[in-house]
C-alpha cells in the first residue's frame, strides 16, 4: 500500500530549510514537494530514476510561490540527496533578495527502503 509524503520548504530569514530534511519512503510511495516561501525553488535529484517527473534531462523541477507537486519514488532502494535551491525576498529586511540551498539534515535526503 503506498504512501503519500510532504517535504516543506520553508523560509526562515535569511534561509530556507527542507522540513523533513530526511525522508524514508518506499518504491510506488510519492513525495510532495510544497514550496513555503515567497519566492520559487529549484528541486534537482542527482540520480537518474528516483522520482517519477525528474527524471527528464537536467533532472529540475521550478516551482513557484506557494505551491506543490508530486513525485512517484521509483527505485527500489537507496539513499538519494536532494538539492533544492530557493530564491526569495526577506520581509523583515525591505525585500533583500536571499538565495542559496535549502538546509535540512545537512543535505536534504530521501532514504528508499524496502517495504515490509
Amino acid at each position: 500500500m503506498s504512501k503519500n509524503y510532504t517535504i516543506d520548504i520553508e523560509e526562515i530569514s535569511p534561509v530556507a530549510f527542507a522540513v523533513p530534511g530526511i525522508r524514508k519512503v518506499c518504491t510506488g510511495d510519492t513525495v510532495a514537494f510544497h514550496n513555503a516561501t515567497s519566492g520559487t525553488i529549484k528541486i534537482r535529484m542527482a540520480a537518474d530514476d528516483v522520482l517519477k517527473g525528474l527524471e527528464e534531462e537536467n533532472f529540475v523541477k521550478v516551482l513557484s510561490d506557494r505551491t506543490s507537486e508530486q513525485f512517484e519514488v521509483l527505485k527500489d532502494s537507496g539513499t538519494h540527496e536532494i538539492s533544492v535551491h530557493y530564491s526569495y525576498k526577506d520581509k523583515k529586511k525591505k525585500n533583500k533578495l536571499r538565495t542559496g540551498f535549502a538546509i535540512g539534515a545537512s543535505s536534504p535526503k530521501i532514504i528508499i527502503v524496502r517495504p515490509r
